[in-house]
């Protein structure tokens, strides 16, 4: 995908994020492009990275007045022209001060509050599918009374315990059968569970995430895949993925992101469901993404357009290979596996993995290892 326009600067105000990191590597991929970061914490990987002109560390007050005004500084100081946050909790700031924000910086699409608040809650997610015909797995909210225990008795099982916010699969249980959930609730403070979880039945079939950017529901960019190699963490996303083209997956998606009017960039989880052969959503993360680089080997590079989009700049779709991506993590666990004469038959070249990142910005992402490796806290269950 080649460059478009003049040169610009971009600031990612929530540099503490996971996918930090990885936005930048996709805004490395166009030279014109001045990446500057502002975070809450003092030692983030992406301040180590070669592509950071400026890291400025902030500790903000309990409102959100020291944001703004952090923020505005700095895009003075460095004359940025593109706010980009990744992750949920500064979007969520960013779609709460956007008119106040767009006074004095571009600001990448983000969608509007009611809509952010539908995609980051399952059960507001799974209603409003419902309420407008959007096949979905059956789902029920945990309320602890009496409607919710005979509602229970309608479920298929297996079905899947999940708080009704989390992501990358945090705090999902399995479930067998009725008895076994009844008995795992039970043995729960009811105020820890009651409005914050959801039962789902567990469908099987295979899930395609369909990664985009919209505009008010029109989709301006869009990548699809199919994961090949399982994660580690249960219910996290997967290690390795396939690129894939399917019109029924993009069709559902894009269902979903007119139905939302979205703005922004999000994945969508999409399930073929091997019972009744039909597509349903499982959810939508509206954050950027853990496989975000394997959308920019792909062709992709999801920050860049939504800085075009910021400064209104209008670009083609774009398209994309159908070439695979394995996270580093899975590149090097792979290798050990084939030295140790170990699924000899799975290849994967150098060119496929995570492993350019690393070497071509080795101190932050040396950084991000260390990091998980021993800084992380484990994910919390309920």
């Amino acid at each position: 995908m080649g460059a478009i326009g003049k040169p610009f600067s971009v600031l990612i105000p929530d540099g503490e994020s996971e996918f930090a990191l990885f936005v930048a590597h996709c805004l490395a991929h166009f030279p014109q492009v001045r990446l500057h970061v502002l975070a809450g914490e003092r030692w983030a990987p992406v301040r180590f990275s070669r592509y950071c002109r400026s890291y400025t560390f902030r500790q903000y007050g309990a409102g959100d007045e020291s944001r703004l005004e952090a923020v505005e500084q700095i895009v003075k100081k460095h004359k940025i022209d593109v706010l980009l946050p990744t992750e949920t909790e500064w979007i969520s700031f960013v779609v709460a001060h956007r008119e106040t924000l767009a006074s004095f910086v571009a600001v990448a699409p983000v969608p509007d509050p009611a809509t952010f608040q539908v995609a980051n809650n399952k059960w507001l997610l799974a209603q409003f599918l419902m309420e407008r015909g959007i096949p979905c797995p059956p789902t029920i909210l945990v309320t602890c009374d009496e409607a919710f225990d005979q509602r229970l008795q309608e479920v298929e099982f297996p079905a899947l315990l999940k708080p009704a916010v989390a992501w990358g699969g945090e705090g999902i249980e399995r479930f067998e059968s009725l008895p076994e959930l009844r008995q795992y609730l039970e043995r729960r403070d009811p105020e820890k569970v009651r409005g914050r979880f959801i039962v789902q039945s567990f469908l099987s079939g295979f899930v395609v995430g369909v990664n985009v950017l919209a505009s008010h529901g029109k989709t301006l960019a869009t990548t699809m895949q199919r994961g090949i190699i399982p994660n580690t963490q249960k219910y996290a996303a997967a290690g390795a993925i396939q690129f894939v083209k399917d019109g029924r997956f993009a069709t559902a998606a894009q269902r979903l992101v007119s139905a939302l009017a979205w703005s922004g960039f999000a994945n969508v989880d999409t399930l073929y469901d091997d019972q009744d052969h039909q597509l349903k959503i499982l959810e939508i993360n509206a954050r950027f993404w853990g496989s975000l680089r394997g959308s920019l080997i792909a062709g992709v590079s999801f920050p860049y357009l939504a800085c075009l989009a910021a400064l209104d700049v209008s670009f083609p779709m774009p398209d994309y290979e159908l070439v695979r991506y394995v996270h580093p993590k899975t590149a090097v666990r792979q290798g050990v596996s084939r030295l140790l004469d170990k699924d000899r038959d799975r290849k994967f070249a150098f060119r496929e993995t995570g492993l350019q990142f690393l070497l071509a910005d080795p101190l932050a992402e040396g950084m991000r290892a260390f990091r998980q490796q021993f800084l992380e806290e484990p994910r919390a269950t309920l």
